[in-house]
């Protein structure tokens, strides 16, 4: 499904958007890759919906990692409170069990 939806772009945004569709710069090429990992083909001509998109995309990725990042890092402070060293030795014993040699 795909959905076709209007958005208002301020003068940084449209500024922000003719630097990623400038072949010319840095960040173009940045773009393309990885927009490329993420299924999306940006070329030189793309349309300005191609590159939102591709934007969209990217940025929603990064701040998707970064919550997990900071899921992470709370972990980490409470880890001593819920680990179970019993339990850590129970799934070591199992995977040496079914471990092929």
């Amino acid at each position: 499904m795909t959905k076709r939806t209007t958005v208002t772009l301020d003068e940084r945004d449209e500024q922000t958007l003719a630097t990623f569709a400038d072949p010319e710069r840095a960040e173009w090429k940045a773009l393309v890759e990885v927009a490329a990992e993420l299924g999306i083909t940006v070329k030189p001509g793309s349309s300005e919906a191609t590159i939102i998109r591709a934007l969209l995309r990217a940025g929603a990725k990064a701040i998707q990692e970064e919550a997990l990042e900071r899921g992470y890092a709370q972990l980490a402070e409470i880890w001593d409170e819920v680990h179970d060293r019993a339990e850590a030795n129970e799934r070591r014993r199992r995977r040496e069990r079914v471990a092929p040699e």
